[in-house]
């Protein structure tokens, strides 16, 4: 072979490879890109626009909003990132056949525990004291008349063996068990200390006990998504909004009996957002009729209003997911579902010392109604 044979020859083998190494650079940045862009928001939000809408409307609009798709249900590591992507393949097949359920159910039964992903920023032990609460709200006579609500949470906190009030339930070791697929209908729970016998307590309707293999098999820790599960995908009503919007002068509240019509053009949810614009609309009608002076000289604020009444009904009706603000359980509370009540005030005691006692559900284990109890 002759020496220009084994140059060019050189020459090829050197192409090929600078050619091979620029396709594996450009595949794995491609791969790279793809896998990026599949967690993020907008993949999960606007290219899944139908299926997501509501979980994604809710979640630019909620103090995590800044917090990707992908940072809360997926987390950091290769595990649970290739765990994510296989799991996932069965929801992109349902979007694409279209046979995906409508609402989307909750709770994500392989959400990864809250220790991986909330934890990463936020930092339970370090929690300590009391969070003062002021709820601003308006009734629904001519004059919108406002109330004030001050009320204190003992959020409490802290290490394992000084931990106190609320956030007691994140140092402790607590496992439940739920016999509904919601998680709502909690059954049992035990109290796990070291050194000591579990604590448990059970639901006293129950005829049958809750068996131990059930309890082996079923039992949840309890971590921070079991009372904060809608911490990010946030689901206000109606008439929260409309108070905040109030509060925040979006709305004006000298229009009379402004937060009663609009609450009406609201709830119910209309089947179309489309109705829910006209059933808005009409309230400019109520103004020319019955306060014609009103509808003269607030014409910019009654315009302003009905914007941001739509942009409300936009916020809590989904009608193509067949879902609405009263379509998921927010169990950080008690008012509009049962929350903490699915154990205190319910579950008693089956044993020891305490038995026969109810956890309690006493107003004041969790609030303050008075703020000269927080300065003793």
């Amino acid at each position: 072979m002759s020496q220009e044979q084994i140059r060019r020859r050189r020459s090829k083998l050197a192409f090929l490879m600078s050619a091979g190494t620029i396709g594996i650079i450009l595949l794995v940045v491609s791969t790279y890109q793809l896998v990026e862009f599949t967690d993020s928001t907008a993949f999960c939000g606007e290219l899944c626009h139908d299926v997501m809408e509501p979980e994604y409307v809710a979640h630019q609009n909620s103090p995590h909003s800044r917090v990707t798709c992908a940072g809360c249900h997926v987390g950091s590591g290769a595990g649970y990132l290739v765990k994510s992507k296989i799991s996932g393949i069965p929801l992109i097949i349902a979007t694409i056949f279209n046979i995906y359920p409508r609402p989307i159910p909750t709770p994500v039964v392989n959400l990864r525990p809250a220790r991986e992903t909330c934890e990463q920023c936020h930092r339970p032990e370090r929690f300590a004291g009391d969070l003062v609460r002021v709820h601003i709200s308006y009734g629904l006579d001519e004059a919108n008349t406002e109330k004030v609500d001050i009320r204190v949470m003992r959020v409490g906190g802290g290490a394992e063996k000084v931990a106190k009030d609320i956030h007691w339930h994140v140092a402790a070791k607590v496992w439940y068990v739920a016999s509904d697929s919601k998680r709502q209908e909690i059954e049992w729970v035990g109290i796990d200390t070291a050194g000591l016998p579990l604590v448990e307590y059970v639901d006293p309707r129950k005829t049958t006990p809750i068996s131990t293999k059930t309890i082996n098999e079923e039992k949840r820790l309890m971590d921070c998504m079991d009372c904060h599960n809608r911490a990010t995908h946030i689901f206000s009503s109606p008439e929260q909004l409309i108070d905040e919007a109030i509060a925040r002068a979006k709305i004006d509240r000298s229009l009379p009996f402004i937060k009663r019509e609009g609450l009406s053009a609201l709830n119910p949810p209309s089947p179309t957002l489309e109705q829910a614009g006209a059933r808005i609309a009409s309230i400019r009608d109520f103004y020319r009729n019955s306060y014609p002076k009103v509808f003269q000289e607030k014409s910019g604020a009654i315009t302003k209003a009905l914007q941001e009444l739509n942009e409300i009904s936009r916020l809590t009706n989904f009608p193509v997911m067949k879902a609405n603000w009263a379509s998921y359980f927010d169990n950080a509370g008690h008012l509009d579902t049962p929350g903490c009540l699915r154990c205190h005030g319910k579950l008693v005691a089956k044993g020891g010392a305490t038995a026969g006692k109810t956890i309690n559900a006493a107003c004041d284990s969790c609030h303050y109604f008075d703020l000269k109890q927080v300065l003793k």
